[in-house]
């Protein structure tokens, strides 16, 4: 039986569950809300509203299940899961105060021993975090004074990170020391064009490919990662993620994620105008894993705000979570069964007046 069957066979096995559980962070108000979703009955309720000492832009579950990572004001949290629908506050460690933002924004987890914890402000530092929260081990720097590092992430053996430096137009390059999860700087490389601004990334399973996310171009820029300097090298390849009739002045692109199975890849974009909408790709990927084709884009229900993040079910290709803070709802999109478009299946509003940031899939 191949990788890619098994896989499959693997993901098909937690299809059978018909409610699922999520996690949703906000941007500016007190709380995780624990939220229900039915895959048959497509309702999606809300399962606890649990209060906390921050707002958290960005949430992260640990390999796991068993800890949940938030960023905060000026902080980056751990939290125990007690179970699908409750969380308990554990420990915090306060943000480097010589970093240029004192906002945490991005928090990602390692899935590989001893499960290192990054979190980063748009500024020009990031922290390395041992598991437990006992300390900052490491304080990390980009470019001093005109970096705005917005989004992580990791080989799947976490032996390098990659960093998104929205700000300084660069996508970063670091190695991973194996028994502490510290940082050593390899390399910085400039986005393909200027201005391209590289906001998020997510690094293919298979390890090959960087999908990043350019903020102000409305792209996706596809890299592959060269095998030897594990650094990431520009294809040449990039995809619009707005009609052609679309102002790309009025939009901001925001998230890239891979499917459960690796055949798609999500990627969103935000409206800066409250009357207009965001907009939905995926895009289908070949079996080394590169951009085979876009499939389509579509409307999302509103402009997204400053969310509009996408995160894909891990256990079923066709699912994925859309958050939008413009009203402050979650939804839930829908592949078609040919993949031609994709359609909100499930919504619920959770009108704080901060929610709702990105959402994680706990089962």
């Amino acid at each position: 039986m191949s990788l890619r069957v098994f896989v499959a066979v693997f993901m098909s096995s937690f299809a059978s569950a018909t409610v699922h559980h999520l996690f949703v962070g906000t941007f500016s108000t007190h709380a995780i809300y624990a939220l229900e979703f039915d895959d048959e009955t497509y309702s999606l309720t809300l399962a606890a509203n649990i209060t906390t000492t921050s707002e958290h832009p960005w949430i992260n579950l640990s390999h796991d299940r068993k800890s949940l990572y938030a960023a905060s004001n000026s902080s980056y949290s751990y939290f125990d899961v007690i179970n699908s629908t409750n969380v308990a506050y554990n420990a915090s460690v306060p943000l480097d105060s010589n970093c240029s933002s004192t906002r945490a924004i991005y928090i990602t987890s390692s899935k590989v021993e001893p499960y290192t914890v990054y979190g980063v402000p748009f500024g020009d530092c990031g922290a390395v975090i041992p598991a437990d929260f006992s300390s900052i081990t490491q304080n990390y720097t980009f470019t001093p004074g005109s970096s705005g590092v917005h989004g992580l992430a990791l080989l799947p053996n976490s032996t390098y990170l990659y960093a998104a430096d929205d700000s300084d137009n660069k996508i970063w390059t670091f190695g991973v020391d194996a028994p502490t999860g510290e940082l050593t700087e390899v390399a910085a490389l400039d986005a393909p064009a200027e201005g391209s601004n590289p906001r998020h990334l997510t690094v293919h399973p298979n390890g090959e490919y960087l999908f990043v996310i350019l903020e102000e171009a409305n792209e996706v820029g596809q890299y592959s990662i060269d095998w030897q300097t594990h650094q990431p090298v520009y294809s040449n390849v990039s995809y619009s993620l707005l009609p052609s009739s679309s102002n790309a002045s009025t939009h901001w692109a925001d998230e890239v994620q891979v499917s459960a199975n690796e055949t798609y890849l999500w990627a969103t974009t935000r409206s800066r105008e409250t009357g207009d909408t965001g907009y939905l790709s995926v895009f289908s990927l070949s079996e080394n894993g590169s951009i085979s084709e876009q499939l389509f884009i579509t409307p999302t229900t509103t402009s997204g705000g400053s969310a509009n993040a996408i995160s894909p079910a891990f256990f079923a290709d066709e699912f994925a979570a859309i958050t939008d803070t413009s009203v402050g709802f979650v939804e839930i999109w829908r592949l078609l069964d040919d993949a031609s478009n994709a359609t909100a299946v499930a919504h619920i509003d959770l009108i704080d007046g901060g929610c709702c940031a990105n959402a994680v899939w706990y089962d």
